[in-house]
């Protein structure tokens, strides 16, 4: 299948952390714009101040919600849903991880190569899958497996998933698990009414619109059972223009809030999420821990028009900050942009969970 739409991993893969300074606060505050706060013109997101200039001048496409754990929070549109990109993937890791600590999944369970590439829709994901399959030592074609008997762990699959950001395994996991535990493992933090996506569905939705009309779900299971369907699809992709992509996602693909996102992270940190949090946290927690914390997890998204991101960092003295921070209705030249300047962003979200002096940045722009 000829590349399509992408739902980049780079969002997922690169956070760059240069250092936590330490702040503290004597009581619980959400931070609202002050009167000395300098008018931010900046549009060059190479630069923080313009990632701050695309907040404060097109306000209605952030959602935005960061609390540094030591009595600060700032707050814009944090209970707007927008479209999450691959952030929604926490929801199927917590759900892993509770089916785990439940004894439902055993994640040393070796997995046939071909159940975890009947759900792959090669071409939508950036190059994710090839990149996981090569992380774990996998031989492949830079598309797909190359051996069809190979075998991976369940957990090596869920390590693609938050890591490389691999489309496929989300899939997996709702047809192993089912619907009702991905509902639950977000209801466990306050997230009712979770819509369940599927990657497939969602993907090949953007391709032919009569696929988008019916049960997605149906669509993504055709797609992965029945071969007849699967070559007919491939064969007859058009490629929609960036606009075309970027309206199809905001109308298909799932949605949520920071507040919501926010709610999950802050579950997985102080442990109120219940049994499976330590998994959970072994996940996105993958990278070192910054100096003087426990560990900051990540994982961020992007499709056409949208860039997510959300975090959790949990420091030695047992504050936990989080922050999540939702862009979309972002143009091609705009999308571009962002796509390559991404890690800036990345690190004034984690500066604003530790500095003070950071916080009121983004204080100003809200």
């Amino acid at each position: 299948m000829r590349r399509i739409a992408t739902l980049s991993a780079a969002c997922a893969t690169a956070l760059v952390v240069t250092g936590c300074s330490s702040t503290s606060a004597e009581s619980e505050e959400v931070s609202t714009q002050s009167d000395d706060c300098a008018a931010v013109t900046s549009t060059d997101l190479a630069t923080e101040e313009g990632w701050l200039g695309l907040v404060d001048q097109a306000p209605d496409t952030v959602s935005m919600m960061i609390d540094d754990g030591r009595g600060r929070t700032v707050e814009h549109r944090p209970d707007e849903e927008q479209v999450l990109a691959s952030a929604m993937k926490v929801v199927h890791l917590s759900a892993y991880a509770k089916a785990v600590a439940d004894g439902d999944l055993d994640p040393d369970e070796q997995i046939p190569l071909l159940e975890w590439e009947r759900w792959y829709v090669p071409g939508t994901d950036g190059g994710a899958h090839p990149a996981a399959l090569t992380r774990l030592g996998i031989a492949n074609d830079g598309v797909s497996a190359t051996d069809p008997n190979a075998t991976a762990r369940l957990d090596d699959m869920v390590t693609a998933m938050i890591q490389e950001s691999d489309n496929a395994v989300p899939d997996y996991l709702r047809f192993r698990i089912g619907d009702d535990a991905l509902k639950d493992a977000a209801a466990d933090s306050g997230w009712d009414g979770f819509a369940v996506p599927t990657l497939v569905g969602d993907s090949l939705s953007l391709f032919d619109p009569a696929l988008a009309e019916g049960d997605r779900w149906e669509t993504a299971n055709r797609w992965a059972f029945d071969q007849p369907f699967r070559e007919s699809v491939s064969a007859s992709v058009q490629i929609p223009s960036y606009d075309e992509q970027a309206a199809g996602v905001e109308k298909f693909f799932t949605r949520g809030s920071a507040e919501q996102l926010t709610a999950l992270y802050r579950s997985f940190g102080d442990g109120s999420f219940g049994p499976g949090a330590d998994t959970v946290l072994r996940h996105l927690e993958y990278q070192p821990a910054p100096a003087g914390t426990l560990g900051l997890g990540f994982k961020g998204g992007n499709l056409p028009g949208v860039l997510t991101q959300a975090m959790e960092l949990r420091r030695d003295d047992g504050t936990i900050a989080t922050a999540v921070w939702l862009v979309d209705g972002l143009p091609a030249d705009r999308y571009e942009e962002a796509m390559n300047t991404f890690t800036v962003q990345q690190g004034l979200i984690v500066d604003a969970m530790s500095s003070s002096d950071a916080l009121d940045r983004i204080a100003c722009v809200v």
